[in-house]
C-alpha cells in the first residue's frame, strides 16, 4: 500500500471518530440541561469544552448557545464538528480508489447536510435532534465501512486511526471528570456521572453489569478496563494492537518491532491496571501515561510506515 493512501485512510478514520465524539457530547449535554440547575449545567458545559478543546475556561449561564455554535459550526475552530467532517471528507476524496461508493456517498452526504446548518435554524426547535440524526448517519457510515470494504491492509489503517483517536478522546473525558472530582463547586455530582456514561454510550452496558448504582470507581473500572465494551480504553487498545500486527507485512522487522513494542507496552499497562490503585490518587497520571503512549505509537507509526525516507529503505 502506498504511504499516502495509508496516511489518508488513517486520518479519515481519526476525523470521523472525532466528529462522532463531538456530536454525541453535544447531543447528550443539550438533552441533560433540563434536568440540571443553572450552576450545575454551567460546570458541566465547562467540562465538555475542556474535553473537546483542552480549554479550561469558566463559562456563564448564557453560554450554551455560544458553546454549541463554537463546538459544532465555527469554521475558525479546528475542533468543530463541521471541520472534522470536512477533513475526513478531504482525506476520503484523495483515496477514492481505496473506498467503496457507499462509504464515499455516506460521508459526502453527511458533510453536505451539516455544512450549511446555522445555529439560529436549529436552536428554535430541538437542537439536540440534529446531533442525534448526525450520530445515526455516522453509525450508518461505520456500518457500510465495515460491510463494503475488504478487510485488508487499508482496513487496518482505518482501525488504527479510529481506535487511537478513541483512546485519547475517552481518556481526556475521564481525566476532566476525575481530576475535578474533589472540587465541591465545579466537580461532578451524581447526575454528572450518569451523563458521563451517556457521553461514552455506556449507560445501558454499565447498568447491565453493575445495576443502576452510579459509583465513580465502577465507572472508571468499566470505561478503562472492560475488554468487551467498544468505547472502553481496553477494547480500543486491543484493536490497536491487532491492527498494528496486520499493517505493513512487508516492512523490515526492525521497523515493525519498534511500533509493536510500544503497542505491547501500552496493552500491558491497560491489561494489568487496577482501579483500586488508581482511585487512591493515580488515575490522572495513569490516563496521562496512556495518552502519552498513544502519541508515541502515532509518531513511531508515521516514521516507520508513512514518512520514512528513501535512505531508510536503502
Amino acid at each position: 500500500m502506498l504511504s499516502r493512501v495509508a496516511d489518508s485512510l488513517y486520518w479519515m478514520a481519526r476525523y470521523i471518530e472525532r466528529a462522532e465524539h463531538t456530536a454525541r457530547l453535544l447531543a447528550v449535554k443539550l438533552e441533560s440541561m433540563v434536568e440540571q440547575t443553572p450552576d450545575d449545567a454551567t460546570a458541566s458545559w465547562a467540562r465538555v469544552v475542556e474535553a473537546l478543546t483542552g480549554d479550561d475556561q469558566p463559562v456563564t449561564h448564557q453560554d450554551a448557545f455560544v458553546i454549541t455554535k463554537r463546538l459544532a459550526f465555527d469554521r475558525d475552530n479546528d475542533a468543530a464538528l463541521v471541520n472534522s467532517l470536512a477533513m475526513a471528507r478531504d482525506n476520503a476524496r484523495q483515496v477514492r480508489e481505496a473506498l467503496s461508493n457507499e462509504v464515499w456517498e455516506n460521508l459526502n452526504r453527511l458533510y453536505l447536510r451539516l455544512s450549511p446548518v446555522t445555529m439560529d435554524s436549529i436552536w428554535v426547535h430541538t437542537p439536540a435532534r440534529l446531533f442525534r440524526e448526525a450520530l445515526e448517519e455516522m453509525h450508518a457510515l461505520e456500518g457500510v465501512t465495515y460491510s463494503t470494504l475488504s478487510h485488508g491492509e487499508g482496513w487496518y489503517f482505518l482501525e488504527l486511526g479510529r481506535h487511537i483517536e478513541r483512546v485519547q478522546l475517552i481518556g481526556r473525558l475521564l481525566d476532566v471528570h476525575f481530576r475535578k472530582a474533589g472540587d465541591g463547586m465545579r466537580g461532578p455530582k451524581y447526575f454528572d456521572w450518569l451523563v458521563l456514561l451517556k457521553f461514552c454510550t455506556a449507560w445501558e452496558p454499565y447498568t447491565k453489569q453493575y445495576t443502576a448504582s452510579i459509583r465513580p470507581q465502577k465507572i472508571a473500572e468499566f470505561l478503562l478496563f472492560d475488554a468487551e465494551f467498544p468505547h472502553s480504553v481496553c477494547f480500543s487498545v486491543d484493536r490497536m494492537t491487532e491492527a498494528l500486527a496486520r499493517v505493513a507485512p512487508g516492512a523490515p522487522p526492525a521497523r515493525r518491532a519498534a511500533v509493536e513494542r510500544l503497542a505491547g507496552r501500552l496493552k500491558a499497562a491497560v491489561d494489568f491496571g487496577q482501579v483500586d490503585d488508581l482511585m487512591s490518587g493515580g488515575i490522572a497520571g495513569f490516563i496521562a501515561d496512556i495518552t502519552r503512549q498513544c502519541e508515541q505509537i502515532h509518531k513511531t507509526l508515521y516514521s516507520s510506515y508513512i514518512t520514512y525516507g528513501a535512505e531508510t529503505v536503502l
